[in-house]
């Protein structure tokens, strides 16, 4: 894969980093739902994303995307809103198999 900059990447350590990533945004139910810290968790996903989008070239759609529901979750505090919060994260998941799909072919 080709980074913005030029940087050539081998689609491993692509593929590596999205299911690290993966790892990362499905691991935010179960803090919310133990009653842990899930919104700095949040922050640091929401902070790669932005760092993803800067340098990648394609899949710009994608990570916006994920980007826009991930920083909506952050207002997804209360209680009742908790089934939105699952659906969400279930969504951005979705999003990531997506581009880790493409990195695939």
């Amino acid at each position: 894969m080709v980074l913005k900059n030029g940087l050539t990447l081998e689609d491993q350590a692509v593929k590596s980093y999205l299911v690290r990533l993966t790892n990362q945004i499905y691991k935010l139910l179960p803090s919310r739902e133990e009653g842990a810290d899930w919104q700095w968790p949040l922050s640091i996903v929401i902070e790669e994303i932005m760092g993803m989008k800067e340098i990648f070239i394609s899949h710009q759609d994608k990570l916006l995307s994920v980007l826009c529901k991930l920083e909506g979750m952050k207002s997804l505090n209360d209680e009742e809103d908790f089934a939105l919060y699952r659906r969400t994260v279930f969504e951005c998941l979705s999003i990531v198999n997506e581009v880790a799909a493409d990195v695939n072919r």
